[in-house]
């Protein structure tokens, strides 16, 4: 790869961990956890979109930037890649008018993006498949906009994901996406600025905002999961209270080298 000397380009070893199986477990938990959702409330306030629902860290203030980002319109198509189960793009083709095409490597969160679907759009406005952040299986140059929040940087090859982006946008579509980058990296693994990545991808930044107390909120949810292991355990499982206790003593502590971006880009 002509880019494999760029900073954070690659997951690395990380990427030995992230499994489409074990995905299907994390949407499967989440699924049903009504502890989760009500410590997402606690922890983001009025900035948590409870009708949304999304499984990261999707605020208003990141929906509401995305809609300004995207600028798709009714009868468009906006492909909302890494789709989880569905909340945030339904919300914005809602919002916009746009047809929504989902795509997640979760079969699960794909069934589950489908089941929701009703919810927010007509019958044909919206639908879901199984597919890679490098390889969608959609055609090329028909998406108005592309949307990714909160799961580019867990593409094991992350110019490839951005690559199959360009690859899907009309020459006038736009990019937005949610991202971190890391003052400090501990290994090559991670993001210290994303446009030398974008340009090996043939996109250019139009804008770049930082999100407002992402590592703050981030850190109150994690203390809430830490605070309450016990009922977790109860609801969902030991195991996945064990991984959500991982995540919060691995990540927790990473936090303050942390910056959260909404970032617009072009072809």
């Amino acid at each position: 790869m002509e880019y494999e000397g760029l900073q954070g380009a690659s997951l690395g070893e990380r990427a030995n961990r992230l499994t489409a199986a074990a995905f299907d477990e994390v949407h499967a938990a989440t699924a049903k956890s009504t502890l989760l959702r009500e410590f997402a409330a606690l922890a983001y306030g009025d900035e948590y979109p409870a009708e949304v629902a999304p499984t990261g860290m999707t605020t208003w203030w990141i929906l509401g930037r995305c809609v300004a980002g995207l600028r798709v319109g009714p009868g468009e198509r906006l492909v909302d890649l890494a789709c989880g189960s569905g909340g945030p793009g339904l919300w914005l083709a809602r919002a916009s008018g746009a047809d929504l095409v989902g795509v997640d490597w979760s079969p699960v969160a794909v069934e589950a993006a489908r089941r929701r679907a009703a919810d927010f759009l007509p019958e044909g406005r919206a639908r879901f498949v199984v597919g890679e952040l490098a390889d969608s299986g959609l055609p090329s140059g028909q998406a108005a906009a592309v949307v990714c929040l909160d799961a580019v940087a867990f593409a094991p090859d992350r110019v490839a994901a951005l690559r199959e982006v360009r690859r899907l946008l009309r020459p006038d579509g736009r990019y937005v996406f949610s991202a971190t980058e890391v003052a400090s990296p501990p290994d090559r693994s991670w993001v210290t600025d994303w446009q030398p990545l974008l340009a090996a991808a043939e996109l250019q930044i139009e804008s770049k905002d930082e999100v407002p107390h992402y590592a703050e909120r981030l850190q109150r949810m994690y203390d809430l999961w830490l605070e309450n292991l016990g009922p977790l355990e109860a609801e969902d499982g030991v195991e996945t209270a064990a991984k959500l206790e991982q995540e919060a003593r691995a990540v927790g502590p990473t936090l303050p080298q942390r910056r959260q971006f909404l970032i617009v880009a072009q072809p």
